[in-house]
């Protein structure tokens, strides 16, 4: 039921439902900002998420790399002085060596120049779903 008021309580109630109004407006611009500015971190945030897992798997690559030629390195130095201990060096035993050598540094090489291979999110979201739809068959 409706009470009967005088003018300053209608004028009160009036400035006091703007108030609250101008209140809502304030917090409702105020919560958009602040989603925002968390999307826009968040969307910041998985981008050098992406960048620093594409360099590690870069890394990897390239110590796969120089342990296979560490790897090739011993053998070949264990395999020369094999040979010297022995007194006869054939190039044909070495030689097969230093080429898995050389073609390992050329790997290493284009590696290196390779640029980082970050993923974008369509191509990424495109493959994730193809692996559900291949999981769920």
């Amino acid at each position: 039921m409706w009470k009967a008021q005088t003018k300053e309580a209608v004028l009160r109630e009036i400035k006091i439902r703007e108030w609250r109004k101008q209140v809502g407006r304030t917090f409702v611009r105020t919560l958009s900002w602040l989603l925002t500015s968390i999307v826009k971190s968040l969307v910041a945030i998985l981008g050098w998420l992406k960048w620093q897992s594409a360099k590690i798997a870069h890394d990897i690559e390239l110590n796969r790399l120089l342990s296979q030629r560490h790897d090739k390195l011993l053998r070949l130095g264990e395999t020369v002085y094999a040979m010297y201990r022995s007194g006869g060096i054939s190039w044909d035993v070495v030689e097969p060596l230093c080429q898995d050598i050389e073609q390992i540094d050329r790997q290493m090489d284009a590696t290196k120049s390779t640029p980082l291979q970050v993923l974008p999110q369509e191509l990424e979201q495109e493959r994730d779903l193809q692996a559900e739809s291949a999981a769920s068959q």
